[in-house]
């Protein structure tokens, strides 16, 4: 409970609104694209899920 007091989360980040929203899609896309048989589809999908979410993060977008 000593997180959500203080207003900053796990490593001092305090996500917003539009930053839970990517992570969510990014989710969502992973979900839907791990389980391809092409590799680009497969991997392609999870970096842009991963390089979305670390700029939602930590590059204030």
């Amino acid at each position: 409970m000593t997180l959500l007091a203080t207003g900053t989360g796990l490593f001092g980040i305090a996500p917003s609104t539009d930053q839970l929203i990517v992570i969510n899609l990014a989710a969502i896309l992973v979900g839907t694209t791990f389980n391809a048989p092409q590799k680009l589809i497969k991997w392609g999908g999870v970096v842009v899920a991963v390089v979305s979410t670390t700029c939602a993060i930590w590059c204030g977008h």
